[in-house]
């Protein structure tokens, strides 16, 4: 990984001495170079890690709503796991490829990417080039729609995302909790509803310090008819386990 900070490609990321391939959960290798040209998400994550867990579905979804739609995208597994064991289960569920458990790239992409908790996913564009760093965080709150993550993109999303606030109603009762919830801008917070990390909007009770995604205080709200469904704001940060 010598001068990867001036010379930053897939290669440089990805590649040592030794190796020059990923791999598959069904044992196949991989070329790095079969990467070229494609958006890729770098994943850290373990499964010893609750919020890994339930956004490692999120992930899967968006993935293959992705490949579905012939964008050119791949996702590597960097596993913070604690054995062989733990990663291949873990592994198992994914459909992407990874690093080989142990090795010790992922230990530097960490210092690199200044990984300070996880899930963390880095998205590293066409070019190899980091297109952002706060991966799963976008991916969380926007979803498919985020693709190809650039500033822009995400701007327009966010700037849709702070207009439908706007629309919420500034308090909701919520059968989980038995005082109302004021529509709150929140840093971070852990939703007591579906117990995932969130950030910049909840439904939240001060005197109780409760806390509700928007997604999941108005999912059986109805206006007009229909279903008022909050988009999710998630947020990576302390809330999120240590690597």
């Amino acid at each position: 990984m010598a001068n990867i900070e001036t010379q930053q490609s897939l290669s440089s990321l990805l590649c040592t001495d030794e190796r020059d391939f990923l791999i598959r959960n069904n044992g196949d290798q991989v070329p790095v170079s079969e990467l070229t040209g494609k958006m890729v998400g770098l994943y850290f994550s373990a499964h010893w890690c609750p919020p890994c867990r339930a956004f490692t579905p999120k992930l899967i979804q968006v993935y293959n709503e992705l490949k579905q739609n012939g964008e050119s995208l791949e996702i590597v597994f960097l596993s913070s796991d604690r054995n062989q064991q733990g990663f291949e289960e873990y592994y198992a569920s994914m459909p992407w490829l990874a690093l080989p458990f142990g090795d010790k790239v992922k230990k530097d992409l960490s210092q690199y990417f200044q990984i300070r908790g996880i899930p963390s996913l880095i998205m590293i564009g066409p070019d190899g080039k980091t297109v952002r760093k706060d991966g799963a965080t976008i991916v969380r709150v926007h979803g498919a729609k985020a693709y190809p993550f650039t500033d822009a993109c995400v701007a327009v999303l966010n700037k849709e995302l702070e207009a439908a606030v706007e629309k919420y109603p500034k308090q909701t009762k919520h059968e989980l909790h038995e005082h109302s919830l004021e529509l709150t801008r929140r840093k971070q917070y852990m939703c007591n509803g579906c117990e995932d990390a969130g950030c910049s909007w909840s439904y939240y009770c001060q005197g109780c310090d409760f806390d509700l995604h928007p997604d999941c205080a108005l999912k059986d709200k109805h206006s007009d008819g229909n279903e008022n469904k909050a988009g999710e704001v998630i947020c990576e940060g302390d809330a999120f386990r240590r690597v």
